[in-house]
């Protein structure tokens, strides 16, 4: 009688120990699964800085100052951050230079990269036909970045924070890219203080001028170059620098001082103003952008693109028919936004630790 129930009890354990086993193996899955996606959802985003040279040392931290504050907004956004890589500071791999190692990281992009950034902190120069950014060894000119960019698919955002940036401008451009200069033109040589000011600027919360809980590039950059202006005049100094932001593909590009807001208040007769994409574009996701598919991101897009093209058409529809026209884009919009918020587990819109606040006594 003892014997058969103590080979249960072994079978019995047996059994408990397989079933351990699977559940560990099971929960090994579930926690790769959930990696393997924290993955790919960083690899939608990557930010590339660049520090060129700063031929003196005190440049020279300056400019890895400014790396460090770009490094430390992404890093704040822990895993739901995007990629980073810092070029400049320290040693590359088998002996190459600053260069190819930019090279290498562009050619290495990954087709699951929806959008890239590239930084450049440092020196410029332009001889009037050639614009370049100052590295450790061998320079990246202006034509070069383009060639290397050309064959991506995800939307490119190129900030040249350097000195003579501006010659940038009209080389990069493209449809599917953003370009932001600390400069006005090539003309511009002196030391450029715009960089210092937007890596602070990024990501900070005092810059989310239409309280969507997140700081654009656009509005970092207005912000920006605000403070770089402020400078120059507090120092009674002549401003040698100007910021300009090219976001609909024609290289013409719209200075950063025709904004207000995100609005811009001056109009140019010969290219359409600038600034919708690059409002639309964030360094840092958060809140329901982040949550957003890539489809559903390009959707929301064309949808206020309509909304902001009927705006401009505002005073020539009249009101009635103006508030008729938009009224079908904010339903579709809406409906984006609820079918995102749809997809949320019940216990992320409205987790169990927190409490619904109780309605006020009448």
């Amino acid at each position: 009688m003892i014997r058969p129930l103590i080979s249960a009890a072994k079978s019995w354990k047996v059994l408990c120990q397989k079933a351990g086993t699977l559940c560990l193996v099971a929960g090994l899955f579930l926690c790769c699964g959930d990696l393997f996606g924290q993955e790919q959802k960083q690899k939608e985003q990557k930010v590339i800085v660049v520090v060129g040279t700063g031929g003196s040392d005190d440049y020279q931290l300056q400019f890895e100052s400014w790396a460090d504050n770009w490094k430390s907004a992404i890093t704040s956004a822990g895993n739901t951050g995007p990629d980073f890589v810092c070029i400049g500071t320290g040693d590359n791999p088998a002996g190459q230079n600053d260069l190819q190692r930019l090279e290498q990281e562009l050619s290495n992009l990954g087709d699951a990269t929806a959008e890239l950034w590239v930084v450049l902190i440092g020196h410029g120069t332009d001889d009037g036909k050639v614009s370049k950014f100052n590295l450790r060894g061998p320079d990246l000119s202006a034509v070069q970045l383009h060639e290397w960019l050309t064959d991506k698919k995800a939307r490119t955002i190129v900030v040249n924070c350097a000195s003579s940036s501006g010659g940038f401008v009209g080389k990069l451009k493209d449809p599917n890219r953003v370009v932001i200069t600390a400069t006005k033109s090539s003309a511009q040589r002196n030391f450029a203080r715009f960089g210092e000011y937007l890596s602070k600027a990024i990501d900070d919360p005092a810059y989310d001028l239409d309280k969507d809980l997140q700081t654009s590039l656009l509005e970092a950059v207005v912000a920006a170059s605000s403070q770089t202006q402020e400078f120059y005049l507090q120092e009674t100094r002549l401003a040698t620098e100007l910021a300009m932001i090219d976001d609909n593909g024609d290289g013409k590009g719209t200075p950063s001082d025709w904004f207000q807001g995100t609005r811009t208040v001056k109009k140019s007769k010969a290219n359409e103003p600038d600034g919708f994409v690059s409002n639309q574009v964030f360094l840092i996701r958060r809140g329901t952008e982040a949550e957003l598919t890539i489809e559903q991101r390009e959707n929301r897009e064309q949808l206020e693109r309509e909304l902001e093209l009927l705006r401009q058409k505002k005073d020539a529809l009249g009101e009635a028919s103006y508030y008729q026209s938009i009224e079908p884009v904010l339903l579709k919009l809406a409906k984006l936004y609820q079918s995102v918020r749809s997809e949320k587990p019940a216990e992320v819109q409205n987790p169990a630790n927190i409490e619904t606040p109780a309605e006020p006594e009448k």
